[in-house]
This record gives structure tokens, sequence and C-alpha cells, in this order.
């Protein structure tokens, strides 16, 4: 095992990792590996530090940018920040599929499961406020319910400037369904990075509605970093595959992880026809089943401890049984 790999592989807190230097491996040579370790650096000072030319340091530089091992800042080029963003900067890429299959994909899933994933949920039970807030899906939401701009996603959208699409890399990792993939969403800087890297499909506002209404469609759940003001993503998550809710839910940590939206799910039983959509969509095990005194049939019972209303669960009901309510107060969302 190369020590220069070793070091790289420090810089994200797993020095001993073989796992993730097969990962490293895979993604850059020696060469790379030590180019990396030299950053922050001008160009002319890592050709000469390295014994190459600026042309094939450039070269090097933009090829590892492009395939999610660098950012690129107004200083120039970084070390990916975090291990979650070299995880889906390197795996986001279809256009990788070409030329390793499923090599990279399957060597992040051995070091996520078996490393990254346990150490997450270790490190959420000391986490004092959530990573993520569910937005509701529009369409779900009563009529009558009073909804804040934040939490809107019509205004959410019409807010934001320019859109791509990008392919979810968590799901392209762990291939443990078969909802959609290109259905993560990024705006403004974000949407820039990801049209200049390559990796990302500009849309328009009305492509991007099209997008998350396919992925509500898909049962998949809207969600925000957790700060009251929408960035530059909009992410769409199942507990199958998503990094942060899988973590969440395998290791009963969803109340620190995730914040609820301000509403909740509720269901109009004596329309609902008891089909049971809503109980295999829902990705917090918030419904149930069950027969009341003079009924023949079972219908769909929401356990509001549960439910985070998110609302996939109101977009398949075929009888529109089920609707979103204001259960929070709007201080509910952090300022």
């Amino acid at each position: 095992m190369s020590e220069v790999y070793s070091q790289v592989a420090a810089r994200y807190g797993y020095p001993s990792s073989e796992r993730l230097i097969k990962v490293l491996r895979r993604l850059m040579s020696e060469d790379d590996a030590f180019l990396v370790l030299a950053l922050p650096a001008q160009i002319e000072e890592l050709a000469t530090k390295m014994g190459r030319s600026v042309e094939q340091m450039q070269h090097s530089l933009d090829r590892l940018y492009q395939i999610g091992v660098l950012s690129l800042t107004s200083k120039g080029y970084r070390l990916s920040r975090d291990i979650v963003t070299l995880h889906d900067g390197t795996s986001s890429d279809v256009r990788s599929d070409s030329t390793w299959g499923t090599e990279l994909l399957d060597l992040w899933r051995d070091f996520s499961e078996n490393e990254l994933f346990p150490d997450m949920g270790k490190s959420m039970a000391e986490r004092t406020t959530p990573i993520f807030r569910v937005i509701p899906v529009r369409e779900a939401i009563a009529a009558d319910a009073n909804v804040l701009p934040c939490e809107d996603l019509d205004v959410i959208l019409n807010e934001a400037a320019r859109f791509s699409v990008v392919n979810c890399p968590c799901r392209r990792i762990a291939r443990k369904c078969d909802r959609p993939t290109e259905v993560c969403l990024q705006m403004g800087k974000a949407a820039d990075y990801s049209i200049k890297r390559g990796t990302g499909r500009e849309v328009t506002r009305e492509k991007a509605k099209e997008v998350l209404a396919l992925a509500a469609g898909a049962g998949l759940v809207h969600n925000v970093p957790y700060k009251r003001e929408v960035g530059e993503l909009i992410c769409n998550c199942c507990s199958d595959c998503c990094m942060f809710l899988h973590v969440f839910v395998d290791y009963n940590m969803l109340e620190k992880g995730m914040s609820k939206s301000r509403f909740e799910a509720r269901v109009d039983r004596e329309s609902c026809s008891g089909c049971q959509d809503c109980l295999e969509r829902c990705q917090f095990n918030a419904i149930n089943m069950v027969k009341s005194p003079g009924e023949k049939k079972l219908k769909a019972q929401v356990n509001p401890e549960k439910c985070y209303g998110c609302g996939v669960c109101a977009v398949s009901c075929q009888t529109d049984s089920i609707k979103l309510y204001e259960a929070r107060l709007p201080d509910h969302i952090p300022a």
C-alpha cells in the first residue's frame, strides 16, 4: 500500500482504510496523489515541484477536477473538502461508466457500507441540530393551509435563476431500488458547477418542476439543508439508497438527522379505498392499515409521531383521501 494514498485518505479521516485507498487508487495515479497533496499552490510552483511543464500540470488538474477529485475556487484548485463531497462528485458522473463500468461504484459501496455509514451513525448521536429538513410536495398540501415561502416549492423555484439535474450518486452506488436517478436538482452556483463539469444537465424552470414531480411520483422525499433559506440543492431521497436518509433510518437517528416539515398527513377514512399504495411509499413507516368498528376494509391510518410531512403518500392516492395539514408553527423552520 503506497504511503501517498494513505496520506490522501488521512485528509478525509481514514488514514488506514484499505477500502477508501482502493477508491483513491481507482481515481488517481500515484503522481496524481502527490499532486493533490501539494495543493493549494500556483500551477507554476506545482510544475517545478513535480518536474513537469505548466501545460502538463494544467491538464492533470483539469482532469482531476472533471472526475470530481478537485474543486475549483476563486483561489484555484483544492482537494474536495470532505468525504461526502468526494463521494458525490466522483460517483454522480455517468460518463465514467464507459471507462470503469460499475467498478468505482462498487468500491464506494464497499467503503460506505462497512466504514462510512457506521461512522456517520455513531456521530449522529452527538448532534444537537438536524442536517436536513423535509420540503412538502406542494400539490399534497390542503388548499386552505398557510404555506411559507421557504417551504413552497413554487416560490423556491421561481427565485432561482439557473437549474441543472444531476444523477443521484447514492442511488447509483447502492442500486437497491428502481427509482429514478436523474433527480438531484441543483440551482444557482451549484448548477453552474455541475454544468461546467458536464455532470449536470441544464434544464428550464418548468423542467425543474417536472423533475420534482417525477421524484415525488416515485416516492422520493424532497429535502434541503437545515436552514430557512433554500440555497442551491434539493435532494430527492429514499431510505433504501440515499446516504443520509438510509443512515438516519438504519441507525434510528431520524429525529437527530432530519427535521419534519410543518405539515403532517391525514386520511379521510370515508373515501379511503384501502389500496395500500401509501403504505408502500412511505419512507418513514408512518402508515398502518387498520379496521375501525363497523368497517369491512382495512384503511390507512397515519401515525403523526412518525410522519415527516413529505406528502409522497398523497401523490399516490387515487381517491385523493390524503392531504397535508399544518401541524407546527412557522418558527419550527430554523432562522
